[in-house]
């Protein structure tokens, strides 16, 4: 079924999944390019680490930080794909077609040949590697008092997970190179006052509620479960916004045009939705901000482990996306955001990059703002289909798994109501079934869109979002992921 789930999300989505000769063949001539040392400021005896995940192949960013008596400095390396893959060459058109990589559990296909994103491009231990830097200076407030970006020269000293550098913090684990753990003994101590700054500005906290599948030998799942937030991940995840941050303030104070992650403020409408099932007083909702709004109903979804809470908080927000126009990022409440930090796997970084690099050589733009509003408007439609066919595969594989528990009964939560049934959440297993309205018992029901839910005509029972029925898997057909549900016991 793994196999079959791939293929048929490679087939549905249309998704370019492999390499013609051609670009293979460039690929091979690209990967043997000088380093063009002259130009790059040399930083191979700085302690850079990367810090991944334990099964990633591609490491597009390294960080190195050092406390001084009045501020801390930050480098972030991140791989300098646009040395090796050139406007209009076969591998850059390629990657605009892809858009970006797409990760499926175990597999991934790559937006780059893999002798570029598993090869020279990434920042493996103990290699020298083309970067591009950028180098902050944080002052010991939190605040980002100056930036630079310039080509550099990388040899990172270590290949660190998430995990490793967790428990090197809470002082089980200890990192073997002495400059690297003080490196991240200093990041540590930033992260801690950016975090305080991120509370401030009353940035989005929004807690993860995909699965992760853990499958067998056989691809088949053999646990579904949410990964723990480690410290680990907000120390790399402060120093990627400072860098993103960084690349789209350069962008606006130097260039006439860039490409910004924008995430504008919700439609008013789906606010008042949120509002309702929150139960929020009109009087409270006078004095609050749609910010506030939203932050006081994840706040209380958050402290109740509510999941149906944060789905409609999510399903509240606009989409993130592409931009050529800055309009700031309402979840980071940043008045200015990009992406810089991962051009292995996202054009729209690459893009970035191209954009600073023309600035530090003083070259003209060539690309006028309608065409990059173009590549903007694709790379976002290109992350949409890769994120629906990474769902889709997951889903395939959690209903296959979930074919053994078919009679079973168990808690659902109502996350949505149409007139033709309710989608309930089986919270353990990270999936929706739907409830058709015909299996519904002792009465006949009608839709109240505002409310959000079904009534019975006879005898005025309702279903309604957010509550919690008994429900049981009645059928299920994995390959088009349905899952078919009926009311415990008839009640």
């Amino acid at each position: 079924m793994y196999k079959e789930a791939i293929q048929d999300a490679i087939s549905m989505h249309e998704l370019p999944s492999k390499w013609s000769s051609e670009v293979l063949n460039e690929a091979k001539t690209v990967a043997s390019k000088k380093k063009a040392a002259k130009y790059r400021k040399d930083l191979r005896k700085l302690n850079f680490a990367t810090i991944d995940g334990e099964d990633a192949k591609d490491f597009d960013d390294a960080v190195y930080c050092v406390k001084n008596s009045n501020s801390f400095t930050l480098y972030v390396a991140i791989a300098d794909v646009s040395f090796y893959v050139t406007p209009g060459s076969k591998i850059d058109r390629e990657a605009k077609k892809r858009g970006t990589s797409i990760y499926f559990p175990e597999t991934v296909i790559p937006m780059l040949p893999e002798n570029l994103s598993n090869g020279i491009c990434s920042l493996r231990p103990n290699e020298d590697r083309c970067s591009m830097i950028c180098e902050m200076s944080i002052g010991l407030d939190g605040k980002r008092k100056k930036y630079k970006f310039y080509s550099g020269l990388i040899n990172s000293k270590a290949r660190l997970t998430y995990n490793q550098v967790e428990k090197n913090l809470n002082k089980s684990f200890n990192i073997k190179q002495a400059g690297v753990r003080a490196s991240i003994e200093h990041l540590k101590d930033m992260a801690n006052l950016r975090l305080k700054l991120r509370h401030q500005r009353k940035a989005l906290e929004i807690k993860p509620i995909e699965a992760t599948l853990e499958l067998d030998k056989n691809k088949e799942v053999k646990n579904l479960h949410i990964k723990k937030p480690l410290f680990a991940h907000k120390l790399v995840e402060e120093s990627m916004l400072l860098a993103n941050e960084s690349a789209a303030e350069f962008m606006q104070d130097r260039l006439n045009l860039g490409v910004y992650r924008i995430h504008e403020d919700p439609d008013p409408s789906k606010l008042e939705a949120l509002k309702k099932h929150f139960q929020i007083s009109p009087k409270q909702v006078k004095k609050l901000s749609s910010l506030e709004v939203v932050n006081l109903c994840l706040d209380q979804a958050n402290k109740k482990n509510d999941t149906t809470g944060q789905i409609l908080v999510l399903q509240t927000l606009a989409r993130a996306e592409y931009s050529t126009n800055n309009l700031g990022h309402f979840g980071l409440q940043l008045g200015q955001y990009s992406h810089f930090t991962s051009p292995i796997r996202r054009y729209p970084d690459l893009l970035v990059h191209r954009l600073i690099n023309s600035s530090l050589a003083q070259k003209k733009i060539q690309t006028r703002q309608n065409e990059l509003q173009d590549e903007c408007e694709n790379s976002s439609m290109l992350e949409r289909r890769a994120e629906k066919a990474s769902r889709q595969v997951e889903q395939v594989l959690i209903c296959t798994f979930l074919k053994t528990k078919i009679g079973s009964t168990m808690d659902g939560v109502v996350t949505g109501v149409t007139d033709f049934g309710l989608f309930v959440n089986l919270e353990p297993y990270f999936i929706s079934g739907l409830l058709h309205v015909s299996d519904l018992p002792d009465d006949r029901y009608h839709f109240l869109p505002d409310r959000n839910a079904l009534k019975g005509k006879r005898r005025g029972g309702i279903y309604k979002l957010g509550q919690t029925i008994k429900v049981k898997i009645a059928a299920i057909f994995p390959l088009e992921r349905k899952i078919n549900l009926v009311i415990s016991n008839g009640k």
